[in-house]
Formats: C-alpha cells, structure tokens, sequence
C-alpha cells in the first residue's frame, strides 16, 4: 500500500457534539498528545466521531477494536458516510490480513491466549498443588499430585474446570509480570505481526470499559511492540472499578488518562440527535406465600437479639417459613457466660475495646471504634438499661422507623460474635456464634473473620425475582399498548433466561424461571392484552415465538436468510401458546438469529421482544424501539447506560419519538431486607439524569418522581396505588415530556449544583407575614427561600467572594421543595453559594453567629371586622415576633465585616435583626432559647446535580 494517505472526505454533517469533541481532540494532537480519551452515550455518533479523526487528521492505516462482531460491523457499514477514490475492499476491511486502510476486528482476535502449552500446564498444576497444601488439604507435593491425578481420572469434567481457573490464574500473573505477547495464540501474534508491518498508525478502541482486564494487559504491551500508534478511546461510560484488581485500574488510567471530553446524553437530546425520553416506575408487593417467607425470615432477627440477650442456642428450622412464634415457643436453654447486653454495659463501663485493649476516656474509645459506641448506646438504651455515668447518651428519636433495626445492631451483634463468642472456651458459646451467624447470612449480614460486611440473601432474592414483577408487564403493557396502538416497540430485559442457581432456602418459592426472560415471555402470551405484541424471546440457543405469528414468523424469516445467502432451515416445534424456532446448519448461531429478528421487529412482524441483557445489549441496535421495561437487577452506571441506550436512538419513521423507560419494583418495607429491590432502583438511577416536572433535567432518582428524593418507605408502601396510577397517566404524556426537554433551544452544556429546600417546621412555626413596613403578604416556601438566597448571594457578591455576573433561579417543586441553583456561574462559585444556603436552613449547633428571622402576625380588631375588608386590613393589629434563628453562612462569619454585609443583606430581604456572636453573651443565650422553644431549623435539603 502507498505511503501517501489518500484523499477521504466526510460527506455528512456533524453534530454539535461531535464538533466540540474533535475540536478538543485538535488541541490535544497538536500538543503532542498521542492517547485520547472520549465518553459518549450510545447513539450519539461516537463511531463517526472516530472515523473523522481517522481521515481527516491523523490520516494513517488505522485498526479499530471491539468487544463483539456487532460494533466490528457498525464501524465498516460507517464508512458509507465517506468519499474516498478507494474501492470498498482497500478502504475496510473486516480480515485480519491488513489489506485495507482500515480494518474493524474484535478484541478477541488479537488477545487470544495459547492453549495447551507444555509449561502452562505444568505451571497451571504447580499453583493448584501449592494451593491445596496452603489450604491445608494436602500435607506435601506427592500427595497433592495423588489427589488431583484420581479427580483427573475419575471427574475429569471437574479436573477441567479447575484446571481452567489455575491456567487462568497462572497467564494472568504472567501478563501482569510483562509476558502478554508471548502468551498469545500463534493467530494473535501473527495479526499483530501484521499491523506492525503495514505500520498502522491509530488504534481506536471502541466500549474500551472493557480493557480494565485481559484485553487491557494485551493492548498494552501491543501498543508498544506496534511502535505506540495514536490511540482512541471511545466509550458510553467509564469501566466500574468494583472487584477489579489494582494494577488493571492503575494500568486503564495510566493508558488512556484523563478524560479529554465527555458528551452528556441530555446535550445530545436537547440538540435533537437523541430521542427524548422519560423514567418511570411501578411498584409491586411480594405475592402471599413470598410476604410469609420473609414475614418469617424477618422474626429471625428478633430472635437473635433475644436469644444472645438471654444466652440461649438459636433453635433451627428446616424451612425458615415454619420459624417458631417467639413470643409462645421458648428455644432449648443453654447457659451462655455473659448475655449480649451485659457484655456491651461491661466494655462501656469499662471503657474496653472488643479485642481487650482499655482506653482512657470516652472520647477515645468512641474514636477506635464510633460505630460501636453509637450502635451500643442505642441498643442499652433502647431496651432500658441505664449508661454508665461518664458515658453521653444518644437520643434514641435518632433511630428512624424506616431504617432498618439491622443496620443499627450489626456493629453489636459483629463484636459479640467475633470477640466474646468466638473466642469463648464453652462449647456452647462457640455453637451459639456459628448458629448466629448462620441466620444472619439470611438476613444479608456476612460476619467473616475480619468484621461485618453485606451479602446477598434469600430474602433479597425473592424480592429481586417476586412473581409480581413478571405480573406487572401485563398493566405496564396494556397502557403502553393504548397510547401507541400499532407503533408500539417493546423491549423486555431480563438478567438471564432463567434465574439459574436458586438456593435451597427459596426453591419452594422461586422456580428456575422465576424473574427470567422465559417467565416473562409467558406471561406476555398467555394474557390477551399484552397476547396482541405477538412477543418473540430470544435466547442464547433458540427462540421463542408467539404462536399467533409463527407461521408468518417463520416465512419471513426465511425470507430474510435466502436475502443473505445464509444457508439455514428452520423448522417449529409446537408449545402451549408459543413455538420453539429451530435453525439447523452451520451458519445458525445468535448473532445470526438476533440480527434476523431484530429486523422483523423493526417491520413490525413482532411488536414485543423479550431477552437477556446479554444478548440485548452492548452493540444491540432498534432505533424503532419506544418502551423499555428493565427486570435486571444491575445497578452498575455502566450496565444501565448500556441497557438505557437501547431506547435512544432516533426512529426517522416517527420524529416525535419518546421513549418511556420502566423498572419494576417489588417492597416490603416493613421487613429486614424488604426494601433491597427499591435501593437497587435507587443505585440505578444514582447516575442518570432525566427531566424532572419542572423542565430541568436532573441527575439521581428525584426526576422519576419528586416523591422518591424524600418519600420514606412506610410512606412509599401507602402510596404504591396512587404512584402506579400518575406513572401510567405519565406514559400517555409523551408530548409533554417532549417539551419539557426543550429541544433546540439554547442550553449552558455543563452539569450543575443544586439543592431542595423544604423549608417547613416541624411544629409549623416559622410563617407568618413579611416583617417589613407596609407589606401584608405572608411568606410561602417560594417567597421565603427566594429572599434567603437573595441575601447569601448579594452576601458573597458584596463581600468579594463570588461574580456578579451569576443570577439566581429559584423553582417550586412537588412536595413543598423548592429548588436553589446559581446560573451563568463557576463550579466553585456554584458550591460556595449552596454551601452557605444550606447552612442558614441547616441546623445553628457550631455556628460563630447566628441572626433572628422575625414574622408580623397580623390580628382583627372590633373596628376591623366591623369594616369592609379593604378598609378593615388598615385596622388590624399587627405583632412582631421570633420565627426562627438561622447560622450566619461559616464564608461570612469569619470577622465583623463579613458579619455586618450579611446583616445588611438580611435586613433588607429578610428581617430585621442582629447578627450576634454565638458562643457566648447574648448570642448563646438567643441559641438556647430558640432550640428550647423549637425556633430552629428542620428543613430537609437535598443536593442534586441538574444538566442546563
């Protein structure tokens, strides 16, 4: 191939994002940078974006990467958007043989491992040895090898199995060591022995959240033996780095660095290149006999507590729904030394830590182990035992009804078990731990060696897979299906096909489809309602069809092949409700199958499909799809970015797309692990921004619905029927959502700060009418959270501390909350500012000064009632009185000029009132007496980040 780059021009159009990228990209190539970092959401144009800067700046043979054969094909089917005296076959190529100027591969093609290698073996079987005397399972070499040669002649498929893990652990060590090349499969290292010779001189690395592992420790030695070519990466969001060994972390940052630009998904909806969409929710109780089992599940936390407090064995059961009644059935008594509570009064008394260790004082014991010391007060007190007189005790109100009670006892029950059970000589003592911790495994509390941490537990598995979210498709679907009739495209999301390896505390409960893309597909065929989306399952072997399709199915799809020149015949096996569509012949596989009926659903021969998040995942492409409903149960940011994705993409067939995306949500609040499944929903959103009913668009949960920023979980089950019934007359309100996001108008392009105030006593005092001469107008929560943030922001303008070019935007939300955020202004003028705002509705302990806010109160008189109201209001009697005493923001507090701007500033939007200095004199005195007559701060605050 030439030497000289030809000529190849783009002959679309770029979105403004992409222009803002590429402009940043120039800036970093022309300073030498030759590693660039990209975010972008799916759907937003991140293939051309690479291609552009292919030929249009660096102009080298360029070799693009990715994780599956779908996203390999997208980049080659992408290069019809370019001009090029090429012909198709020198411009890409999709082969290995560097033909092409530029060639699209897997990941997998250039990082497969060697198979069968002598010494890998030899090394892989060396580790288990050593493993297997470390683990004290074998006592020398020679009788290791004895054990594994009979497993290798007698379950030779469990000798293979493990043989894999240790081949696996030996290569990675090994790459990790710097032999990644020469542990590569012969065909690995020949294609990279390719591109070094061609010179490739890009390496674009597409969904490269995926190099925080094997393909990471690869590429990066295969950048250096490729002479360090200009690298790309591309991804819809940065790799989760939970579970991931440090030196693959170091190894990812240190490779790609920073990231050089980041397209939010709001910036590409409100530009028009992403379809608008809403999040929405319906929440489900577990079924009758599910509600039993964790009803029964539950009591065994009080019988813990009551069995350590009174130093009995835990009486077990075969099925944890037949648990005893504690209150009728006392469990066999077993003489325990010290019970729970008199040991936790002996270590506060005492002031000994739980490994022995005495402390001097309070305040030291409290700092080596805070959690003990709030967990243990709580529990003495809570159950009436008097603290020992130098310990302070903590206000049991602090322990709110919807948390939990295991949240507040594990560091107690940890510390017990671990340090006086565990360690005890009785017998007794050490079955009594082991039982323990037996039922707290099902509670979803691990105690290891080293402490307490959160496991997965049966309870949170029936939640998670409750037959009443499958149930749920059936009212979410019928609505759906009356607000779009024929254009309805649905997506249904599973985590498997089937939930697998159901543990044997739930088998009676979860059947091996429970919660599964196979038990949702029948749900769908076998109700009338959702029976008309003629649902099609795709699954990781075969696929499922609507019987009331399959004939027309099933020509259609041999239609599709014989297009194709794929040589498959398809065959139907007849279900109840359903066929099974079977392909036979060498080229029937999934990406086939899913390429084919992902292509009829877009024509509409199935409106419904229902998978896996496998196979509908990462690469998958329907740009007709209007309605997403997500069972899985991930909450990582870059699965559910992946996952919600897949509705985005704009439909050219109907311009005014919105896509509704659900979750279904099963509670129980009133159980120990009832509200797993509504904290995973929680965690999804953590991350996603969305447009709230004000028409901003805010990150976190609160932009499904303002209820769930505050609402708490006794209230959530209350109002399960009345927040089912506004999220379906939500869904029919595209239109209006479609407007709320603005589309096409101008926008700022970066996140923003913010917070909710919800100003409101707990006593309702506080209101009352404003305190200045001539006005007769109470205070609302708009009005007043307005004239307080008026004040801070002129506070910090004045006092130098902020720009005057910043504005203030105040909106009402539902639920009394009021939202404060600093427009046209700075990161850290935006924290400043919202800082001190929160600090004048917060709480006043710690404050150097504080300011009264008072209120008119405005009474009739005889002449005022007497007289028209127009008149009478002159003659009514109008009181000043205290309201509320607020903490001076800490940025305006630090000296008496400070002071004196923020009094100024409160004088005239507020009140009128001295600041006064807090810790001592009149000030203290004014503290005091407000927080005994309740004249201090409740409000709730919540910071949000919002998109403008």
């Amino acid at each position: 191939m030439s030497n000289v780059f030809p000529e190849i021009r783009f002959q679309g159009q770029l979105r403004p994002s992409q222009a803002e990228a590429i402009a940043v990209v120039e800036q970093q190539l022309a300073a030498g940078q030759k590693r660039l970092h990209v975010v972008a959401p799916p759907g937003s144009g991140k293939t051309v974006l690479g291609l552009f800067l292919w030929a249009h700046h660096i102009r080298k043979p360029a070799l693009v990467l990715s994780p599956n054969s779908a996203i390999q094909s997208q980049w080659a089917a992408r290069t019809d958007l370019f001009h090029s005296t090429l012909t198709s076959k020198q411009l890409v190529s999709t082969e290995t043989s560097g033909s092409a100027l530029l060639t699209s591969l897997t990941y997998q093609s250039v990082t497969l491992p060697r198979r069968g290698d002598a010494d890998l073996e030899a090394d892989a079987l060396d580790f288990w040895i050593d493993v297997l005397i470390y683990k004290e399972q074998a006592q020398d070499p020679a009788e290791a090898e004895i054990w594994i040669n009979d497993l290798k002649v007698h379950n030779p498929d469990y000798y293979e199995k493990r043989m894999r893990v240790y081949r696996k652990a030996v290569r990675d060590d090994a790459i990790l060591k710097g032999n990644a090349l020469e542990l590569l499969h012969d065909s690995s290292q020949q294609t990279l022995e390719t591109f070094k010779q061609q010179g490739v001189g890009l390496i674009i690395l597409d969904e490269c959240h995926h190099l925080m592992g094997h393909w990471g420790r690869v590429l990066a030695d295969a950048h250096d033996y490729l002479d360090q070519p200009v690298i790309i990466g591309l991804t819809a969001t940065p790799p989760d780095e939970k579970g991931k060994r440090p030196e693959d972390i170091d190894r990812y940052n240190d490779f790609f660095g920073p990231i050089d630009y980041e397209v939010p998904i709001p910036a590409v909806v409100k530009d028009g290149y992403l379809a608008p969409y809403q999040d929405l929710a319906y929440f489900v109780r577990p079924s009758p006999e599910e509600l039993s089992y964790v009803a029964n599940t539950d009591d065994q936390l009080q019988l813990i507590m009551e069995t350590l407090c009174t130093a009995r064995v835990i009486e077990t059961v075969s099925e944890p729904e037949s648990l005893p009644d504690i209150e009728t059935e006392e469990p066999p008594s077993v003489e325990c030394a010290e019970p729970l509570q008199d040991w936790l009064l002996q270590l506060l008394t005492e002031l000994e830590l739980p490994s022995g260790q005495m402390v001097e004082d309070w305040t030291t014991f409290e700092r080596r182990d805070p959690s003990l010391a709030d967990a243990s007060r709580l529990f003495l007190q809570h159950r009436g035992i008097p603290l020992p007189p130098h310990v302070p005790p903590l206000s049991v109100d602090l322990m709110e009804e919807d948390i939990p009670r295991l949240n507040y006892w594990a560091p107690v029950l940890d510390r017990y078990i671990r340090h006086r059970l565990r360690r005890s000589p009785s017998q007794s003592d050490q079955e009594l731990a082991q039982q323990a911790i037996d039922q707290l495994r099902l509670l979803g509390l691990q105690i290891t060696e080293t402490g307490c941490q959160a496991c997965a537990s049966p309870v949170g598995r029936v939640i998670a897979y409750s037959r009443n979210k499958i149930k749920a498709l059936v009212p979410i679907l019928s609505q759906e299906i009356e607000n779009l009739q024929e254009n309805i495209r649905a997506v249904v999301i599973a985590d498997f096909e089937k939930t697998s390896a159901t543990s044997a505390e739930v088998e009676h409960l979860l059947d091996e489809e429970a919660g599964g893309a196979i038990a949702a597909f029948k749900q769908l065929v076998n109700n009338p309602p959702t029976d008309w989306l003629n649902p099609v399952l795709l699954t990781g072997s075969s696929v499922l069809v609507d019987d009331d399709i399959a004939e027309q199915l099933q020509s259609s799809a041999e239609e599709w092949l014989r297009a194709r020149d794929i040589d498959v015949t398809l065959s139907r096996e007849p279900f109840d409700g359903f066929d099974l569509l079977n392909g036979s012949g060498s080229q029937w596989s999934p990406r086939v199958y899913v390429e084919m009926i992902t292509d009829l659903f877009q024509a509409g021969v199935t409106r419904c499909l229902v998978g896996t998040r496998g196979l509908l995942g990462e690469g998958w492409d329907a740009n007709k799809i209007n309605v997403l409903i997500d069972l899985t149960t991930v909450t990582t940011s870059m699965t559910v970015n992946q996952l919600r994705g897949r509705s985005f993409r704009l439909d050219p067939d109907q311009p005014e797309k919105v896509a509704n995306n659900w979750d279904v949500v099963c509670i129980a609040p009133e159980f120990t692990k009832g509200l797993d499944d509504y904290e995973r929903f929680n965690k999804k959103h953590c991350r996603l921004f969305g447009v709230t009913d004000d028409g901003l668009i805010e990150k976190g949960v609160g932009h499904v619905h303002a209820a769930f920023t505050e609402l708490k979980p006794e209230g959530l089950e209350e109002s399960v029927q009345l927040l089912n019934s506004d999220m379906l007359t939500r869904s029919t309100k595209r239109a209006e959502s479609r407007q709320l996001w603005k589309i096409g108008e101008p926008y700022q392009g970066i996140p923003l700060k913010t917070i909710e105030i919800n100003s409101a006593s707990r006593d309702g005092a506080g209101w009352g009418f404003m305190p200045f001469q001539g006005m007769r107008s109470p205070w609302s929560a708009e009005s007043l959270t307005k004239a307080v943030s008026r004040a801070v922001l002129e506070s910090l303008q004045e006092a130098g501390q902020l720009s005057h070019e910043s504005s203030l935007k105040i909106g009402a939300r539902s639920g009394n909350y009021i939202r404060v955020f600093l427009d046209r202004a700075s990161e850290a003028d935006c924290e400043l500012f919202l800082d001190a705002v929160n600090q004048v509705f917060g709480p006043v302990q710690g404050a150097r000064y504080v300011i009264p806010r008072h209120v008119n109160q405005i009474e009739d008189t005889w002449i005022s009632r007497l007289l028209p109201d127009l008149l009478g209001r002159f003659f009514r009697k109008t009181e000043q009185e205290l309201a509320m005493v607020h903490a001076v923001p800490a940025a305006l507090a630090r000296n008496k000029r400070l002071v004196a701007i923020f009094q100024s500033r409160w004088n005239q939007h507020v009140s009128p009132g001295e600041a006064l200095f807090a810790y001592r004199g009149a000030g203290a005195e004014l503290v005091e007496e407000a927080q005994r007559a309740g004249f201090v701060p409740h409000s709730k605050i919540h910071e949000k980040e919002i998109f403008l």
